[in-house]
């Protein structure tokens, strides 16, 4: 599946308790290490969708949930690498 996702800080303890939800594409992921929203890897783990899981990041603003209420260079930046990245074969 040639689609691409950027998650940020949405995997949640209660979506890694929902079966029913899976992944699918290219994930890249980005959680503030201050929120209590941390790492898409239980996810990906289980989703049987996921083409590649580029790579998970992890930002450390102190700004809980609110570091991505606004665009900040801390995820900014890395996501438009993401997106500029050769695509996986």
């Amino acid at each position: 599946m040639d689609i691409n996702f950027v998650i940020l800080a949405a995997c949640t303890s209660g979506l890694a308790k929902k079966a029913e939800i899976d992944i699918y594409g290219h994930l890249f992921s980005v959680f503030e290490t201050s929120d209590s929203v941390g790492s898409c890897d239980h996810v990906v783990a289980r989703s049987v969708g996921t083409v590649s899981f580029y790579k998970e990041i992890s930002i450390s603003t102190g700004k809980e949930h609110g570091a991505f209420f606004i665009p900040r260079k801390e995820w900014i930046v890395p996501v438009k690498a993401w997106l500029k990245r050769k695509k996986p074969q």
